[in-house]
């Protein structure tokens, strides 16, 4: 028996691998053939490797299709197989697509169905048929003249027909997203801002394409107005890759005048106020698992005058925030995230008038009083100290021309180091009293506790542009605590930026804030600011 089924084993693998097989067809257990060292420069290797790497079985009884991969397959249009006018299978380049034995049409590439390229294929049983590669591949990459990543949409015509191809998306390379890779025809091609056609004489960019090739093109355009400024092919080491460098970094500084009005702000005095600010803002990364950890670094700093009196502080402000996110795909995969903010210098509330100070500790007890004071301590440096962590998935929502979003769900905790902070709180009884009998006002603050929670956070950002012009940013944090649930912590900030010139611009800025372990009253913050920043880095 045994000896009949080793001549049946060895009569069925002669008729797999004879000489009739279909070109391009490798047989499963044969090994590849040198012609099929294509694609030496392509990030996803040569056909071969592909080939290795894909674990897919093809049973007794089918075979399989393999489209090979110019990069990342999933950043690559996706592959259909068709017979009779039917769809029979679909997948991704680099893989295997397991099918019955027959003839079929592959169709695959960027743009609209009908501009797809329909290549025919023949399939024999335990044979896998490579689609020979006649396409090209087109990266673009959209940076500005410091070869930082921007999200700035252009548009794709093919030259020959004058035919449209598509609009594209500039992806933040430094924030790990993927470059989407056109796979089209051989050919010239046109690259033009979005809204212009054929006839554009200026934001265009031309590129040639070659049959199994893959080209990077960098397209380099003003992040503030979105003209182009210029662009060309790049050598695949020129493209912006962490692992190279092993980080990346930018800082910007910049002034700004502001328009303030605060409202239950811990830390700062209520009204309105007129402002000057210094800011710094930086960003870096660095490469952990193919995948980047994003550091931004935030510093804000405020002096103001009141109508009457002198130079004090508005804003004070040093923030530090870290997020990993292990792309599974380009639109999901879990998050680590980590974040602090601080006062770097004292805050006090001043008096017009000598004022009678009582202080109370955390739980209301009376602490000390000061007759005659002229400015109460509200917050040491470094009083207010808030930290945040976070695990949990993130999810792109979506991405266009217009905008995107994405949201992260997962456990969180929250924790307020405070040291020296007090805030403002009703008059007790004993100190109006008390008070009056010195023919003073009374001001009665309590020291604001320690408090940390944990819970489930839900984290909603969006970002999106309003003519090339006008530009928004959102973004909502809340976190609901798994033993007091009905003190949800709700953290939002929304900013809207007019661009005036390249240095100059516009900007309202929101936020609010509701904790009742740290106050008992909501906190609002509003301004407007005239903003000047330069890029030094």
């Amino acid at each position: 028996m045994n000896v009949w089924l080793i001549a049946w084993a060895a009569t069925f693998a002669a008729g797999a691998l004879d000489a009739t097989s279909p070109p391009g067809a490798i047989p499963t257990s044969q090994a590849v053939p040198p012609g099929l060292a294509l694609g030496l420069h392509w990030q996803a290797g040569t056909i071969a490797s592909q080939m290795d790497r894909d674990l897919t079985l093809v049973p007794f009884g089918k075979g399989a299709v393999f489209v090979p991969a110019m990069t990342e397959p999933l950043d690559e249009p996706p592959v259909s197989v068709w017979q009779h006018g039917e769809r029979v299978a679909e997948g991704t380049t680099g893989k295997r697509i397991v099918v019955l034995p027959g003839s079929y049409q592959v169709r695959l590439g960027s743009g609209a169905e009908e501009q797809r390229q329909q290549l025919p294929v023949e399939v024999r049983e335990l044979t896998t048929t490579v689609v020979p590669v006649t396409w090209s591949g087109l990266a673009v990459h959209v940076v500005d003249e410091q070869l930082t990543s921007v999200r700035q949409s252009y548009e794709i015509i093919r030259v020959e027909g004058r035919e449209y191809v598509g609009v594209g998306f500039g992806a933040d390379e430094q924030a790990g997203e993927p470059v989407a890779t056109w796979i089209v025809k051989p050919g010239l091609y046109k690259i033009v801002r979005v809204g212009e056609s054929y006839r554009a004489r200026r934001d265009y960019a031309t590129v040639r394409l070659m049959p199994g090739e893959l080209t990077h093109f960098n397209l380099v355009v003003d992040a503030e107005t979105g003209d182009f400024q210029g662009g060309g092919e790049v050598p695949l080491e020129e493209v912006f890759q962490s692992h190279a460098d092993g980080f990346w970094g930018r800082m910007v500084v910049g002034a700004d005048g502001t328009l303030n009005k605060r409202e239950n702000v811990v830390g700062s005095a209520d009204g309105e106020t007129y402002t000057l600010r210094g800011f710094v803002d930086a960003k870096m990364n660095a490469e952990i698992l193919s995948n980047p950890l994003l550091l931004q670094l935030q510093i804000e700093e405020g002096q103001t005058r009141i109508p009457v009196g002198d130079w004090q502080k508005s804003q004070d402000r040093m923030d530090i925030d870290a997020l990993y996110v292990y792309r599974l795909a380009p639109w999901v995969g879990p998050y680590l995230r980590g974040s602090g903010d601080t006062n770097l210098v004292p805050s006090y509330q001043r008096f017009e008038l000598p004022t009678y100070v009582a202080l109370k500790d955390a739980h209301g007890r009376p602490r000390q009083v000061h007759a005659g004071a002229t400015r109460q301590p509200l917050a040491r440096s470094f009083g207010v100290t808030s930290t945040k962590e976070g695990l949990g998935l993130n999810l792109r929502l979506f991405k266009a021309s217009f905008g995107e979003s994405s949201v992260r769900v997962g456990a969180g905790a929250r924790q307020r180091i405070t040291n020296g902070v007090f805030q403002e709180v009703d008059d007790q009884a004993q100190d109006v009293a008390a008070a009056a009998a010195l023919g003073q006002s009374v001001e009665t603050y309590a020291r604001v506790p320690f408090s940390s929670q944990t819970g489930v956070e839900c984290t909603w950002v969006a970002t999106g542009r309003i003519t090339r012009w006008v530009l928004f940013n959102l973004e909502l944090d809340s976190l609901v605590p798994f033993e007091d649930r009905e003190n949800v912590v709700l953290e939002a900030e929304g900013t809207v930026t007019v661009k005036l010139t390249s240095y100059v611009s516009l900007n309202y800025v929101g936020r609010f804030l509701r904790d009742r372990t740290l106050s008992a009253k909501d906190r609002k913050e509003q301004d407007l600011l005239l903003r000047l920043s330069f890029e030094i880095l």
